[in-house]
């Protein structure tokens, strides 16, 4: 019977582990979205600032 406790107690062990896992994924996964969803435009912004600068200061 304790080899059946114990074989039961891995399982939900291992459960935890995975869904742990799967939400310090899920969480990193979201937070590197919302970075770079504002970090890519402003990015594109100060690049379009450049190439226009220069474009006026060629013409």
């Amino acid at each position: 019977m304790k080899i059946k406790e114990m074989l039961f107690n891995k399982r939900g062990q291992t459960a935890v582990e995975y869904i742990v896992t799967a939400a310090g994924l899920f969480t990193a996964i979201i937070s590197f979205y919302v970075l770079y969803s504002h970090l890519v435009p402003q990015q594109f912004d100060q690049g379009a600032k450049v190439i226009l600068s220069e474009y006026d200061t060629g013409s």
